[in-house]
């Protein structure tokens, strides 16, 4: 898969989740992520093979260092944990979970080896309706790791452009925050809300603006509003038939048209799902493909039927 059309894909309890990683383990996490959905079979004793080179690539970094970032980060990752809202017993409650069980490093092959916990593997793999994915290159060049779990929160609300009232002390938990940290709300603004929207308004696909709300004279809520950037057209002298030309699908477009194209008769034999296989995992599945311009142009015929309009300008 190319480095700009991998798919993050998460459930939303991990979406909501409270934690607090570095940017290299975030970026660590997120590739683990994406190599961990190629694999037709993920369980705990399942290796995820992350090479430096991959790392590189992704995020843009130095040669020199690509490899000590990754083992540094991994070995933090190993003590790492986060919360997440959960049931038990007909009840609500509060679970906490590690994010691997064992790491190896493997020196001259330039690699770390992760092994995720079965609750990462639960929300990333065996999803039905409530999820959230991203392409990994809109926070490839995040420089924050504000900016990341960010862009995370607000891209689950895409479809209509407005979250809902965080609480400050909700927000500064899924945002990383220690209890120390930017203790007065005019600091958290200045110093990690403020530079993560301007980040993500200029390095990502939307841009964001904010409200706030008071309880008394005392900042309590915000609220988030965002709109997705226009797309750059390709310009008009080069030769239509080329997959160069063919600008994709956004990203709403491809949430669409995987699910129809998953509901379609014509497609399923044409791209059948695998035996045993959810009806959303075959899903995001063609949703992983339509991320590749040249697999638009080859299902162009059913993407048609399903009610896809291409754009020829």
């Amino acid at each position: 898969m190319s480095k700009d059309s991998r798919l993050v894909v998460k459930d939303n309890s991990l979406i909501d989740a409270s934690f607090n990683l570095s940017l290299v383990e975030q970026r660590l996490m997120l590739l683990a992520i994406v190599e961990a959905r190629e694999l037709d079979k993920l369980t705990p004793e399942t290796p995820i093979e992350i090479k430096a080179t991959a790392y590189r690539d992704q995020y843009k970094t130095d040669d020199s260092n690509a490899y000590s970032q990754l083992a540094d980060a991994s070995k933090q990752l190993f003590n790492r944990q986060f919360s997440y809202i959960d049931r038990y017993a007909d009840t609500d409650a509060v679970t906490v979970s590690r994010w691997v069980n064992e790491v190896t490093y493997v020196n001259d092959k330039g690699m770390v080896v992760m092994y995720l916990n079965r609750n990462v593997i639960s929300m990333i793999s065996r999803l039905e309706a409530n999820f959230t994915q991203y392409l990994l290159e809109q926070v490839s060049e995040f420089k924050s790791k504000h900016s990341i779990r960010l862009y995370e929160l607000l891209i689950k609300y895409r479809d209509i452009g407005t979250s809902k009232k965080f609480e400050i002390e909700e927000l500064r938990s899924k945002l990383g925050l220690e209890n120390d940290e930017y203790k007065v709300t005019a600091d958290f603004k200045k110093y990690v809300l403020d530079v993560a929207i301007k980040e993500i308004s200029d390095k990502a696909d939307i841009q964001i603006k904010y409200e706030q709300f008071k309880e008394g004279r005392t900042i309590s809520h915000i609220l988030f509003k965002f709109i997705k950037k226009k797309e750059t057209k390709q310009k008009k002298s080069k030769d239509k038939n080329t997959v160069d030309m063919f600008t994709g699908l956004s990203i709403k477009q491809i949430m669409m048209f995987s699910d129809k194209l998953s509901r379609d008769t014509a497609f399923q034999n044409h791209y059948t799902a695998h035996v045993g296989e959810l009806e959303r995992d075959y899903a995001i599945r063609i949703g992983e493909e339509l991320a590749k311009p040249e697999r638009v142009l080859e299902w162009m015929p059913y993407l048609k039927a399903v009610g896809y309009v291409p754009n020829n300008k």
